[in-house]
């Protein structure tokens, strides 16, 4: 390597520059021993000068001659001149290449042009990495600041919550945590698949990134869309404050109690209050009902008939009054979430007629055709008798409420021709119909719509409870209706199956992201 070094220094250096010392015996004074030299010495001929007038010497020993411009060096002359050699090195397609033949013109002993094209390489090689190295440290410190921010700001946010909801890139949700279900007050069952940004409800404030994903070849857009009520929004952001640095980087939070908070706990001990007060009701009512029934059925004879009109309205309030109070408990037991179902093998069949005959002397008095229509070879469904009953009896109840006398009403069960895994029973009437600009509220609770010329009594929550219990039979009610053509009312229940083995119902395995969530 240092005689390379030393032919290198001796390369660059002009005659002048040699001070009388002849390139052999420089290289000589350097210690090289490697390297044979060969002399070629050029000199200016006039252009009418014959051959006497050229000098032009070459071979071993080298020789003078007057206007020398140059000196050229090489293995044997082998490689020629600097002149030939330029251009063939510029032809040279890659670094290796290039290395190759300078090391061959500088080394005659094929052996050490190895080795010198090995530690020319290393060399280079090192020459790189670091220059690399230099180059590619901002970016590194970059990237690793980023990265501790994203660490730092995730694990502040998961620290202030508990809940996590997992979204897709167009912001519809795929999975939540328990704790997460809470916040939304829905089963992820029932969520998944809904924009979180366009189906937030009255008690929950939803802010999204504008942008989901981040591409690497622009800037996102920074902005966030927030969805809430204005008082729950100004309520909740007033609630907490961000903790940052100087620089503006988050680092942490402080939160307190919010006014929603307070609202949710105020309407849990309503909730409570109301369960109570009407759960003592009963009593007294059941009391004043066994009296009412007794005076009723003793000394009505004895009555005139005005008195006896009064005293069996008395009996009808007491009904009225007996039902409202069912109501308003069962509505209090869903939404503490208190409300049980107990599913298990039922005759589909035997459901529908059930109903049908409780309130076929009321279809009757109003002159009103009701009829059913069950399908045959119908399977068993899945179920909670009562509970299911109970629903079939609220909506053949509105039916007969709002249609007019020598109307019909018509209660089938069937498969579900969408699907063969589900039994559907439909109420359907020819009442005046509901408008299409009511039925998104007619589930609502405390809500009551007029159908015509008519006015519903009671307390609107009839359809909110009958909704509810068939959701948590793994049902779906829905309504179908043109004004003054009728209503329809219809839900789902799955169809029992039997375990071939145990002959008991068999389990609706577990996706998988409910029993990573542990749901």
């Amino acid at each position: 390597m240092n005689e390379l070094e030393a032919f290198c220094e001796l390369s660059a250096l002009r005659r002048e520059a040699l001070g009388g010392v002849s390139p052999k015996d420089y290289l000589s004074k350097k210690g090289v021993e490697h390297i044979i030299l060969d002399e070629a010495v050029y000199a200016r001929v006039n252009a009418g000068a014959g051959k006497g007038g050229q000098a032009g010497l070459g071979g071993t020993g080298g020789g003078t001659g007057a206007g020398q411009e140059g000196a050229g060096f090489g293995p044997g002359g082998a490689e020629g001149t600097d002149a030939e050699f330029a251009p063939r090195l510029a032809g040279e397609k890659s670094l290796d290449g290039a290395m190759r033949s300078l090391i061959a013109r500088a080394v005659a002993d094929p052996g050490e042009r190895e080795k010198v094209r090995a530690a020319v390489a290393g060399l280079l090689e090192q020459d790189i990495r670091r220059r690399v190295d230099e180059a590619t440290k901002p970016l590194r410190e970059a990237k690793t600041r980023v990265e501790n921010e994203q660490a730092r700001t995730e694990g502040v946010l998961h620290q202030a919550v508990d809940g996590v909801i997992v979204v897709d890139e167009q912001g519809k949700i795929l999975m939540m945590n328990p704790a997460a279900e809470q916040v939304w007050g829905q089963p992820l069952a029932q969520a998944a698949g809904l924009p979180i940004i366009e189906k937030a409800g009255e008690n929950q404030v939803v802010t999204l990134a504008a942008e989901l994903t981040a591409p690497p070849d622009r800037t996102i857009d920074a902005r966030a869309r927030t969805a809430a009520p204005p008082d729950l929004r100004r309520s909740v952001q007033a609630s907490g404050a961000v903790v940052q640095t100087e620089a503006g980087k988050i680092v942490g939070m402080v939160a307190g109690p919010t006014d929603a908070a307070k609202l949710r706990e105020t309407e849990r001990l309503q909730r409570e209050f109301v369960a109570h007060v009407t759960h003592e009701l009963r009593s007294p009512l059941s009391s004043i009902r066994a009296a009412l029934e007794i005076l009723e059925g003793e000394a009505a004879p004895k009555l005139q008939a005005e008195h006896g009109r009064m005293l069996s309205t008395a009996v009808k309030n007491t009904d009225r009054l007996a039902d409202l109070i069912t109501s308003i408990l069962d509505f209090s037991k869903i939404e503490a979430g208190q409300m049980e179902v107990r599913p298990g093998k039922a005759d589909a069949a035997a459901l529908a007629k059930e109903a049908a005959e409780s309130l076929s002397a009321w279809a009757q008095k109003k002159s009103l055709r009701l009829s059913c229509e069950i399908a045959s070879g119908l399977p068993p469904v899945r179920a909670d008798g009562p509970r299911t009953v109970q629903v079939l009896i609220n909506l053949l109840s509105n039916a007969i409420k709002f249609t007019p006398n020598g109307g019909s009403i018509v209660l089938r069960a069937g498969l579900d021709p969408e699907d063969g895994r589900r039994v559907r029973f439909s109420v359907s009437d020819t009442g005046p119909g509901i408008p299409k600009n009511q039925q998104d509220r007619v589930f609502e609770k405390f809500v009551q719509i007029a159908a015509g010329e008519l006015h519903p009594g009671g307390t609107g929550l009839g359809l909110s409870i009958a909704k509810a219990l068939v959701h948590l039979q793994q049902g779906k009610l829905w309504l179908e209706s043109d004004a003054g053509k009728g209503a329809a009312f219809l839900f789902t229940l799955p169809v029992f199956v039997l375990a071939a083995e145990s002959g008991d119902a068999v389990p609706a395995p577990k996706p998988w992201w409910k029993k990573l969530l542990g749901l």
